[in-house]
């Protein structure tokens, strides 16, 4: 496949984001979070995003540097599980980044319009060496789960966000840490009904590779390797 820039991909595909913080039962201290990426081309009409069923779901790590392109904009605080949340209406544009871009590449080959991004925790760390030591020292907290879309508390949203257009696929891509493998265990049991797609990894089952590689030759492997295991989806 031609490998399309960045630049290109900018011109045909826009981000939205819901971003919040997130403030876990009996603490003062919030997260900065967000809960899921909308990767859309021109045919979708943003203002029913929240409705829209899209062409596949990716599921990677967390959001990591993830930002609203304004700088001025204030998301809400959401205290989990007392007001939890299902509907995700407050959207704004994000700054794509070297991961979407990857996904976006996909979408080109199979003509899909909307791409719903997720990940294992809504935690918002670019750092995985950090991200990993907040989720198992917040796993000792009460409710301190909750940054996962994953935990049962959050079951109503998840089957929201996971539904999807008929044959659509769900794309796996959180990386090969082992610190992931409690967020990915957790994961995988509620998708166990479901086909899922990625590239696999020597490391563990539950792990898998990343969309975004260093190397410009393993992002072209990367893709190579996922649009084989698409083959059978239309």
């Amino acid at each position: 496949m031609n490998f399309v820039y960045a630049a290109t991909l900018k011109k045909r595909f826009t981000c939205y984001g819901h971003f919040y913080l997130w403030q876990p039962v009996l603490q003062d201290q919030t997260f900065p979070c967000r809960s899921l990426l909308e990767i859309v081309d021109s045919t979708i009409e943003v203002e029913r995003l929240s409705e829209s069923k899209p062409d596949c779901v990716v599921i990677m790590m967390n959001p990591g540097s993830s930002h609203p392109f304004d700088a001025s904009y204030i998301p809400e605080t959401i205290e989990f599980p007392e007001k939890p949340f299902i509907a995700h209406t407050s959207l704004t544009p994000t700054q794509p980044d070297n991961t979407q871009y990857q996904i976006m590449r996909i979408a080109l080959v199979k003509n899909w319009h909307h791409v719903r991004v997720l990940n294992l925790s809504d935690l918002r760390d670019p750092k995985s060496v950090s991200f990993m030591q907040r989720v198992e020292v917040l796993a000792e907290t009460m409710g301190g789960t909750m940054h996962s879309l994953f935990c049962e508390e959050r079951t109503l949203e998840r089957n929201h966000l996971l539904s999807r257009a008929a044959g659509a696929p769900i794309l796996l891509g959180w990386g090969q840490a082992r610190g992931l493998l409690p967020l990915a265990r957790r994961c995988m049991e509620e998708l166990k009904k479901e086909k899922t797609y990625t590239v696999l990894s020597a490391v563990d089952p539950l792990l898998n590779a990343h969309p975004s590689p260093m190397m410009q030759s393993k992002k072209e492997l990367w893709l190579k390797q996922m649009l084989d295991a698409l083959d059978d989806v239309r």
